[in-house]
């Protein structure tokens, strides 16, 4: 009676077996054991119960939200006695006993009097399998379902079946299984009949039709993602009909290509679903899969393995780094649930499955060198070296790519050059392109803010541990070259902001300090150095009056958040000139001029200063 039965795969045979097992348990008259089915979260244990016993075979009590044991008796002689016929026959059991049981009472057992909990529990029909599910959201204690499990055994001879969702629960009722429980049968889900199920379900027939022409492929994906759940299957393929609606007839047909965007975005689907990888771990995932193979073929060390490379280790066929789709557009399908067509279709139209490698640049290029030939990374290497050499590049984010892969030309030895040359020759050629002009200034502070500088157009700066320190210097540098660059500029816009202070003191007041314009171009560039603080002030005292407040206030704002202690440091000395100029403006005039001066000199300003 205490053998365990075990369903090892879900195959054809397993669900014949469950049914034969319970067909042979509703046959017993007076078993004296229940019946445990166990499994993982989501495995479709209910389903399966209910598609092998039909609604007249059962009586189905699911124990959502019961807190005591009565609620439970209650619920069970609810379902074996029809409600209206149930007020009749408790009278007539208690001759005259007032038991005021409504439907609502019945269902969630309700305060009633000691004779009629009596009356509950004894009043029981052995003619169907009483089937109990939802332990989990139960409150009442597990010995104590227990126990009402066993009197409906032993006392009333009834057919038992527990359904436990919960592992934990299912630990608790294994330990004790021995006094209630004869057999426990561990079900995992029905697969392929989900499969068909859930997809049916979409709401085009083209979706279905790709889903069913690699059906074996997702269906090994699941497998091999040990995820054992058909709820998270089911949202899977949910969402990738959603993906399906966003791509384009081309993007349908390419067969290869719909199958290598299936399998990549189920497995990273089930994985992020199961809680095994987050937002974080989506981030440059093919560089940290391959980093960590090659540190870990370099050193004898333990090294901490990344969850994407555990991840990507369960899967036979799939590549988790495949870039198809870009960390970015995952980020969003995945963690956000935000569906755009255009970025998803231009990371589909950057795969090799819809461009050739002569459209695509030398960098994106040698990056995809698991997925092109030698011939054809050899010919993007010689390529990105003519570009170093040349000082070619088409934009800074295009620029950074160039200097971190001449670091991984180092280091595969294609260069002679160590990491400590490649850092003072990438520097070279930042100054290089400074001196040229060519390097775009960091005035608006975008062009080389952090989150730039982790990537470009989806693609993660691909940079080993090896020289990641070397690396770090060179951005370093390239932000010194930046402001070197934006101060060439400076004079041209000191004119420019020289001019709308007498012209247009809100426009002035929006391009030097943070507002929910857009247009606070100069907001963190400290160019009101580069301007005279006398020609500021007689510019200033120069322009129609409703000018002045606007003036004074950008420069409130400007300064409001400590700035001229960190990005504005050399814009402080200017500051305290111009307020010294408007102090003694303010000593010689008199009137209204003198009052107008007064207040456009908040305390704020002083304080900033100090």
């Amino acid at each position: 009676m205490n053998k365990e039965t075990e369903q090892r795969s879900p195959s054809e045979q397993m669900p014949s077996h469950l049914q034969s097992y319970l067909e042979y348990y509703k046959s017993l008259k007076n078993p004296c054991y229940g019946v445990l089915i166990t499994g993982a979260w989501g495995a479709g244990k209910t389903h399966q119960i209910k598609s092998i016993l039909s609604k007249e075979e059962i009586y189905y009590i699911s124990l959502f939200g019961t807190q005591t044991t009565e609620e439970v008796y209650s619920a069970v002689y609810a379902k074996m006695y029809p409600i209206k016929s149930m007020t009749r026959e408790a009278v007539k059991k208690t001759e005259g006993t007032e038991i005021e049981l409504s439907i609502a009472t019945l269902n969630l057992g309700g305060v009633v009097s000691g004779i009629a909990h009596a009356f509950l529990r004894d009043q029981v029909k052995a003619d169907r399998i009483l089937v109990f599910d939802d332990l989990e959201r139960s409150s009442v204690p597990i010995k104590d379902l227990l126990g009402v499990f066993n009197k409906y055994i032993e006392h009333h001879e009834c057919r038992v079946l527990v359904i436990a969702h919960d592992e934990k629960i299912s630990s608790q009722l294994q330990e004790t299984k021995e006094k209630v429980f004869g057999q426990t049968i561990q079900i995992k889900p029905q697969i392929a009949e989900a499969f068909d199920d859930f997809a049916d379900r979409l709401d085009t027939q083209e979706t279905r039709e790709i889903l069913q022409s690699i059906k074996l492929d997702i269906l090994e994906t699941f497998e091999q993602s040990q995820t054992f759940s058909l709820r998270i299957l089911k949202h899977t393929l949910e969402d990738l009909g959603r993906l399906f609606k966003t791509l384009s007839d081309t993007h349908k047909a390419n067969v290869e290509a719909m199958k290598d965007l299936c399998l990549l975005f189920c497995a990273l689907s089930l994985e992020v679903r199961s809680g095994r990888l987050r937002e974080i771990d989506l981030v440059d995932r093919s560089g940290t899969i391959i980093r960590f193979q090659m540190g870990r073929a370099r050193t004898d060390q333990h090294l901490e393995i990344p969850s994407i490379f555990t991840a990507n280790s369960r899967y036979d066929k799939i590549d988790l780094g495949n870039q198809i789709l870009k960390d970015a557009v995952l980020i969003n399908l995945l963690i956000k649930g935000v569906y755009l067509p255009s970025e998803i279709r231009e990371s589909l139209n950057e795969s090799l499955h819809f461009t050739k490698v002569s459209d695509l640049p030398p960098w994106l290029v040698f990056m995809k060198f698991d997925e092109i030939t030698e011939q054809e990374s050899r010919a993007a290497a010689d390529q990105l070296i003519d570009q170093f050499h040349n000082r070619k590049f088409a934009s800074v984010g295009e620029m950074i790519h160039l200097l971190a892969l001449r670091f991984l030309l180092s280091d595969m030895s294609l260069i002679p050059t160590d990491f400590d040359q490649t850092e003072m020759d990438c520097k070279k050629y930042l100054d290089d392109v400074l001196a040229q002009d060519l390097l775009p200034p960091d005035i608006s502070d975008t062009t080389y803010k952090k989150s730039f500088l982790t990537g470009y157009q989806g693609y993660a700066f691909w940079v080993e541990e090896s020289y990641r320190s070397n690396f770090r210097n060179v951005l370093e540098h390239l932000k010194i070259c930046g402001a070197k660059a934006s101060k060439k500029l400076y004079p041209s816009i000191a004119k420019e902001l020289l001019s709308l202070l007498g012209t247009d003191g809100a426009l002035f007041a929006r391009k030097i300090s943070y507002t929910f314009s857009g247009e606070n171009t100069y907001a963190r560039t400290d160019v009101l150095a580069a301007i005279d603080p006398s020609d500021f002030v007689q510019e200033w005292m120069g322009s129609p009056p409703p000018n002045w407040l606007h003036i004074s206030r950008g420069l409130e704002q400007r300064y409001s958040g400590g700035e001229l202690q960190t990005f504005l440091k050399d814009e402080k000395e200017w500051l305290k000139s111009v307020i010294s100029i408007l102090d003694q403006q303010h000593k010689r005039a008199v009137g209204i001029r003198k009052k107008r001066i007064e207040r456009i000199v908040p305390q704020s300003l002083r304080d900033a200063c100090n």
